[in-house]
């Protein structure tokens, strides 16, 4: 057990601790029970790059350097602030006070002072923003620099990329002086309670709520490891029903099977229930009914997609889901299947071959089965958006889409499911020797971006690129032949 003798914060230290005491003890002493996903990497390098947009947006200016040198960094900006005559916008400028270490994002000198410009990679502000500003400026009004006012620079999601570089607009400044004002006073509170934290063992603090508001914390599973196992059934399945949840929680009930029938209400939340107490799987007749109208040829479709919080191509917004690869097996009348598949890593825009292949492959008749309608159906629309010559076409594939989903929410529930109707925990029940978890480098929709990120970067060699091609196929395969096979399952076939 590491001895405690740390008592210097920094403003991310700070805002852990806030979230979770025992994620801050464990941030300074047991980095070592830290699990770093590559999801949680991606979106920290998304950080970094909106950032250095952020300077060239705000500059010229000085970067103050020295990441891993506090008093190097704290002495180039002091020295920075001392050049009389030549005041400068500073990035990354080095404050401390009381043993709290700041880095600004942006420091812009204005008459009588300076603004602190805090860059966030966000489309809004939120309350936790406020927060993290509020500690940097009150380390640095007291590091005897008179700001003027803090603004919050975040992405404007309405923001359309024009091409050729120009990110002019891109990030909009939000004035939060008012609110940073008024937080400020529970700084000192904040900065003694956590440094009393530091000097103490391992806060003794039950997985909750706090392990995921606002952050997922990368301590979730050693802190669960040392708390007993979860019953086999916990009411916490039952999904959209935090209140619910809670109150059964606080009077006692843990496994959902102990939970009187005549608590729930909601016919889907009995359904889990029920089939949790008996083992058995729930299958409504009226769902091969309504399945039984379809006409063939039947086209089974999923769509992967990428979203750049700085847009690359033109035409497009910061976080627009972009297409980059469809999957479509197609069913004829005797049960015959092809598969058809478009995937794009070259790097460069998708859209129009994504397109054009979409259309030469789904014809003119018959339904398209997506799981999830709204995002298949909303990437359709940007693509009639951008496309006018094809738009006609494009939108007649939506009046056409079959949603899966909510036939499958409504006539179908088997026990391994825990709660979830997503089709990785559907199609275990169905079909099992499909399972998700035999797929390599690509099992989810995350990794397939994360894939498709790695495959169109300059430095992947050819083979790694093969491998990922190959996994991204299988993936988005997986997809539309488990919905072959729910809709089988579900048909009683």
């Amino acid at each position: 057990m590491p001895t405690p003798t740390v008592t210097r914060l920094s403003k991310s230290r700070i805002v852990a601790g806030l979230q979770c005491e025992r994620r801050l003890w464990l941030g300074t002493y047991r980095r070592d029970a830290m699990e770093t996903t590559p999801e949680s990497q991606a979106v920290f390098d998304t950080g970094n790059e909106v950032g250095d947009l952020a300077r060239v947006l705000y500059g010229p200016g000085l970067l103050i350097g020295h990441v891993d040198n506090t008093s190097k960094a704290l002495a180039e900006t002091a020295e920075a602030l001392q050049r009389n005559g030549k005041r400068q916008t500073l990035f990354e400028a080095a404050f401390q006070h009381k043993d709290v270490l700041v880095r600004a994002d942006v420091l812009k000198p204005v008459a009588g002072g300076y603004d602190l410009i805090e860059v966030k990679s966000t489309t809004s502000v939120k309350d936790y923003h406020l927060v993290d500003c509020a500690i940097q400026a009150w380390v640095i009004q007291n590091a005897g620099i008179a700001l003027r006012r803090v603004y919050l620079a975040h992405i404007d999601s309405a923001f359309v990329y024009e091409g050729n570089g120009d990110y002019n607009g891109l990030l909009v400044a939000e004035d939060i002086t008012t609110e940073v004002t008024e937080l400020m006073q529970q700084v000192p509170t904040w900065v003694r309670r956590l440094q009393k934290v530091l000097r103490g063992s391992e806060p003794s603090i039950a997985t909750g709520e706090q392990c995921s508001k606002p952050f997922d914390c990368p301590f979730f599973e050693h802190c669960r490891s040392q708390e007993p196992a979860e019953s086999k059934y916990p009411v916490t399945i039952l999904k959209r029903s935090a209140a619910l949840t809670r109150a059964l929680l606080d009077e006692g009930f843990v496994d959902l099977r102990k939970v009187p029938a005549e608590r729930l209400t909601n016919p889907i939340h009995q359904r889990i229930r029920k089939a949790s107490v008996t083992g058995k799987p729930f299958l409504d007749p009226a769902a091969a009914e309504q399945l039984d109208g379809l006409g063939y040829p039947r086209y089974y479709l999923d769509f992967e997609t990428i979203n750049f919080a700085i847009p690359c191509w033109a035409g497009t917004r910061p976080f627009q889901q972009v297409p980059f690869q469809w999957s479509c097996h197609i069913e004829q009348r005797d049960g015959s299947l092809k598969e058809r598949a478009f995937l794009d890593l070259s790097g460069n825009d998708p859209t129009r071959n994504f397109s054009e292949s979409l259309l030469r492959s789904l014809g003119t008749r018959g339904p398209i089965l997506v799981y999830n309608k709204g995002f298949e159906s909303g990437r359709v629309a940007d693509l009639a958006d951008w496309f006018p010559d094809l738009a006609d076409a494009l939108l007649a594939l939506n009046e056409r889409m079959v949603d899966l989903l909510p036939i499958t929410r409504e006539h179908y529930y088997h026990p391994a499911m825990m709660g979830s109707w997503s089709i990785k925990k559907v199609l275990p029940t169905v079909a099992p020797e499909l399972d998700y978890d035999e797929l390599d480098d690509v099992a989810d929709g995350g990794q397939a971006q994360l894939a498709y990120l790695e495959a169109t970067h300059p430095e992947t060699s050819a083979d790694r690129r093969a491998t990922l091609d190959t996994a991204l196929r299988r993936y988005c395969g997986r997809d539309t032949i488990a919905m072959v096979r729910l809709l089988q399952a579900l048909a009683g076939r």
